[in-house]
């Protein structure tokens, strides 16, 4: 597999997890009574599905984005450019 494809796959699953143990953050605090609100309906297994997905797809996208555009450490990429000092060219 390609190392780009590895890359986002790996940023992906990290913000999905992270979006999944915010989720249950939400429902564990219930926050804005969604935990109450679930609890009540014969929907609420499948309500808390959705959220959890949705909230999780949502936290994944970021953290993709957030590593892409993250500027590369000069100490892993060799081609990275080199850091300014401060002094003018």
């Amino acid at each position: 597999m390609p190392p780009l494809i590895r890359f986002l796959i790996r940023h992906g699953l990290i913000g999905f997890i992270i979006g999944v143990a915010f989720t249950a953050i939400l429902l564990v605090f219930d926050v804005a009574r969604l935990r109450s609100l679930t609890e009540g309906s014969a929907e609420g297994a499948g309500v808390r599905l959705l959220l959890a997905f949705f909230v999780s797809t949502t936290f994944a996208s970021v953290q993709m984005g957030v590593a892409v555009m993250w500027p590369p450490s000069r100490k892993h990429d060799p081609m990275a450019p080199p850091d300014r000092d401060g002094e003018p060219d």
